[in-house]
């Protein structure tokens, strides 16, 4: 197996490493947000609005990780 640096970086992931962090927020919070919502609601057999509150809390917390994770990943590759 080679270097996994080496390899080449798909253009997908060099645009989403491109955009400004709170670009990245924007354009992460709401879909994470209702994926959590539906997994609240469906799989976890939650409440309406206990599934609503854990769907903003969830999805806000997978944001920032995915910006923290974003920003690790392109000091990497710099």
């Amino acid at each position: 197996m080679g270097d996994p640096r080496s390899e080449r970086t798909p253009a997908l992931i060099l645009w989403w490493e491109a955009l400004e962090t709170w670009k990245q927020l924007a354009i992460s919070f709401p879909f994470l947000a209702v994926f959590m919502l539906l997994v609240n609601i469906g799989p976890f057999s939650q409440p309406l609005l206990r599934s609503i509150f854990y769907g903003l809390f969830e999805g806000a917390v997978l944001s920032g990780l995915l910006a923290v994770a974003t920003a690790t990943e392109r000091a990497k590759r710099r």
